[in-house]
């Protein structure tokens, strides 16, 4: 379209023959059409129905999601490393601390941008998050501290230091569970304490040591599960009822029109 345009624009010395419209197919008609009206050949977004309104799904949903799902890979990643250092004499000691500190930074990005409708909720697991963060860093300030993950390992107290952040872990994986009946995210929620818990108190005796190592194997195996199926999930699960967010956003006195503008939609 645009080189007919210019086309006829010029002399007719200079354009030769006049230009043909026989090459101007339907469908090319179409795109002008949609140029002409600032619309565009893309499919249409898909369209959700939410408790207060109809909702799509934008660039910075996915942008959000993607890095909470990155973030939770990296996590598992980062702290199932951390965990087989501890079982190797020939790790250093630096390697289980920057793995220890590169899962808890990236976890704590996810806890940043998950979705959960209970505002209150979400910020109790970010302060669990910040409080065992603070522990981590007051373990590492200590003299006799090589690393994060080896001092609580030989040091069974530290657990009260750090089980505010895998606190947070367990009400992540709840939460994923009961959302979308996640089995390596009930998986999660249930082995994360029970590990914490199992080390804290020495539960198993003589026999602290292997079991322990079986827990900490299922642990890793069932976050890094969990971490590798949030990848086949649709983005709009991750984002939930989006305008239930967009609805808690608004002023008191701007909720209220919204309601009355959704009961006069419903008569």
């Amino acid at each position: 379209m645009m080189a007919t345009v210019l086309s006829s624009a010029l002399p007719a010395r200079a354009r030769g023959a006049p230009a043909s419209t026989s090459g101007t197919t339907p469908r090319r008609r179409l795109r002008a059409a949609l140029a002409r009206r600032g619309g565009s050949t893309s499919p249409p977004k898909e369209v959700f129905q939410g408790q207060f309104g109809a909702w799509t799904v934008d660039a910075e949903d996915e942008r959000e999601v993607f890095l909470y799902r990155l973030g939770l890979s990296v996590a598992a990643v980062s702290w199932a490393a951390t965990g087989l250092s501890l079982l190797s004499p020939a790790a250093p000691a630096w390697f289980s601390g920057a793995g220890y500190a590169v899962g808890s930074f990236a976890f704590g990005g996810s806890l940043a941008l998950i979705h959960i409708y209970v505002t209150p909720a979400k910020r109790f697991l970010q302060g669990l998050f910040l409080v065992g963060l603070l522990g981590s860093v007051f373990i590492f300030t200590r003299e006799d501290c090589a690393s994060v993950p080896a001092y609580v390992a030989s040091h069974p107290s530290g657990v009260w230091f750090v089980g505010p952040l895998f606190a947070s872990v367990t009400g992540v994986g709840f939460k994923e569970g009961v959302c979308y009946n996640k089995s390596e995210a009930f998986a999660l929620a249930a082995l994360t304490p029970t590990l914490l818990l199992a080390h804290l108190t020495g539960l198993f005796g003589e026999a602290s040591g292997p079991v322990e190592t079986s827990l900490l194997a299922l642990w890793s195996a069932a976050f890094l599960s969990f971490a590798a199926s949030k990848w086949g999930q649709p983005v709009h699960e991750d984002i939930g009822d989006k305008s239930v967010f967009e609805f808690m956003k608004l002023s008191e006195e701007e909720q209220q029109i919204q309601l009355r503008r959704l009961r006069d939609l419903g008569e």
